[in-house]
């Protein structure tokens, strides 16, 4: 320990005079001399350290290259300051030889883990169903030159200011008999009185006029089940044409407010496109309407069923936001966009609710809708089930555990279609003989395709792809074959209608046809396909090509289809 040298004491009132006398002093002069021998070295006794007393320097002097200087003799030269110096220097040393240690422990693990094979997940695709366009990237495919099948994009079509008002009654008519139906997102008297208030006082510019306006383009396309389709030239020159580019000139204007009718405006445009087959312009008013319905306040509040708004302004909320949402979800994934996020997967909360008054087709269309929309439900839960179990298993997919799910979920399905009322039941018992024109059973019957599609395509994934031969496998493979023929006979009696759903049932209709002549391809899968299938298939190419004319990059589809067609005849 240093040893003070004794000072002496100063006389009262003489503070500030020993202040300025210490400050005074030199740092040579302020240095304490040792009355003891020592061996350390000048720089590890300042800093109060061990001194390994190396020659001619210690390791710490070595380490900061100071001058080692252990003469017993000689005074100390660091003061405080110097001391302070020289303790962040040793810090900085140690920080410094810390991260070089890091580094080194760094790369050696790098090293030993490119021995070490990690866990790779497979695909969320081999699990869940995919579109037309991943499919023909299957592994059972890489042996074929096959034709590239383009995204499906947006055309632009002319535009025509032509507008026939007074026939609007007879457009309104075709509306609600068979567009309507499907999604009732208007109440018909009240739409009704607003027509004939728009063509007595004229077309204004607000948003009321946009809905109108929608509602008489969407009528003038309508048509039965049973109706040929006109081609999309005809459409681009036509009245329908001409209503729809008057409404989308004042569809931006009336979004400067979001409501009811703003949603209502978007989601119709959205119908009209997509029965024009432009999907991805439709897929942009569904996801804008449903962006307004997020703001909707029955869908805001814990309790869906409370009294905040007035009944029917509540009913109108629920039907255009369960129209928006589903028609939104299932024309995005057959585009193949990226979701935002997970979260994009759940249903909305509450079922919407229908009037008191209705009755009659108002009442079946209602019970239609409510239907579809479990469906809907029941369907999503699903697919979640199915995510979360390929997400979150730390090792390979157990298909045997699928299996159980898929028993559970056929359980389910059996039980929503024995629930339908009788007017919409879609039991082959309860069909009306000859019968093809019921749009409402024709819809509920191809919606239930994706369901059956969805839990069968795990073990048709591994059947063409990885040559899976378990008997259980096989089982659920063979019965997802026979899911894929039912899709293409419901769909036939629609074939050559057009309507908002005729791109879905085209899309999903070349998706069956490509994985029932996928599974052709391979003795080792060709027994496992339905009798009668290659009828359906040459029934679908020959839709697909009457379509093509209309829809972008179907031609290349049509193509690949024959292509392994073709290549089954000739095996």
């Amino acid at each position: 320990m240093q040893q003070h040298l004794p000072v002496a004491p100063s006389p009262p009132g003489s503070r500030s005079s020993s202040k300025r006398s210490i400050s005074n002093i030199s740092r040579g002069s302020a240095a304490y001399s040792r009355k003891r021998a020592v061996t350390a070295c000048q720089v590890c006794r300042a800093r109060r350290t061990k001194c390994d007393q190396k020659k001619p320097s210690c390791s710490f002097c070595e380490s900061i290259g100071a001058e080692c200087n252990s003469d017993p003799a000689s005074q100390s030269t660091f003061d405080p300051a110097s001391i302070a110096i020289i303790e962040r220097l040793d810090h900085l040393q140690r920080k410094l030889d810390t991260i070089s240690q890091v580094s080194l422990l760094d790369s050696t693990l790098s090293s030993s883990a490119k021995t070490v094979p990690a866990y790779h997940p497979r695909p969320l695709g081999n699990f869940l169903p995919e579109n037309l366009t991943a499919i023909v990237k299957w592994p059972v495919f890489q042996s074929l030159n096959l034709p590239l099948v383009p995204t499906p994009n947006q055309c632009t079509p002319s535009i025509s200011e032509e507008l026939h008002l007074a026939a609007c009654n007879q457009w309104l008519d075709a509306f609600f008999r068979h567009d309507h139906c499907k999604n009732p997102v208007l109440d018909e008297q009240s739409t009704r009185r607003l027509v004939r208030r728009i063509c007595q006082e004229g077309v204004g510019w607000d948003s009321e006029s946009c809905l109108v306006l929608l509602v008489c383009a969407n009528g003038a396309l309508a048509s039965p089940l049973s109706s040929r389709s006109v081609s999309a030239n005809e459409i681009t020159l036509s009245i329908p044409n001409s209503f729809f580019m008057a409404a989308m000139k004042r569809l931006g204007p009336a979004l400067g407010t979001a409501g009811v009718v703003q949603a209502q405006c978007l989601f119709l445009a959205g119908m009209f496109l997509m029965s024009t087959l432009r999907p991805f312009d439709a897929w942009r008013m569904f996801l804008q309407a449903l962006a307004i319905c997020q703001g909707f306040s029955c869908y805001n509040e814990l309790d869906p069923e409370s009294d905040s708004g007035s009944k029917s302004s509540n009913e109108a909320e629920g039907s255009i936001y369960w129209s928006a949402w589903k028609s939104e979800r299932e024309v995005r994934w057959e585009l193949g966009l990226p979701d935002f996020r997970d979260m994009g997967l759940d249903a909305p909360r509450a079922f919407p609710s229908c009037s008191k008054s209705y009755e009659g087709d108002n009442l079946r269309a209602w019970y239609f809708y409510l239907s579809e929309i479990s469906l809907w439900r029941l369907e999503t839960a699903a697919k979640n089930e199915i995510r979360t179990l390929v997400t979150e298993s730390p090792a390979q997919v157990d298909l045997e555990v699928l299996a159980e799910m898929a028993k559970e979920n056929v359980q389910q399905i059996t039980a929503w279609q024995n629930s339908l009322p009788a007017n919409l039941s879609i039991a082959e018992s309860d069909l009306p003989t000859g019968d093809a024109g019921d749009i409402l059973r024709f819809v509920l019957r191809g919606r239930t395709t994706y369901f059956h599609e969805m839990i069968s395509w795990p073990f048709i994934y591994a059947v063409l792809n990885e040559q899976e031969d378990a008997p259980r496998v096989r089982h659920w493979a063979a019965k997802g074959f026979a899911f894929h023929l039912e899709r293409l006979n419901i769909n036939r009696p629609g074939y050559y209608h057009r309507h908002h759903g005729t791109w879905l049932m085209i899309r999903s209709s070349a998706r069956s046809a490509c994985i029932l002549l996928a599974g052709a391809q391979s003795s080792f899968t060709a027994e496992l396909l339905p009798p009668n299938w290659q009828d359906a298939v040459e029934a679908a190419i020959s839709m697909l090509r009457f379509w093509s004319h209309d829809c972008e990059g179907l031609a290349v589809t049509v193509d690949l289809l024959t292509c392994l067609l073709s290549n089954v005849y000739d095996r």
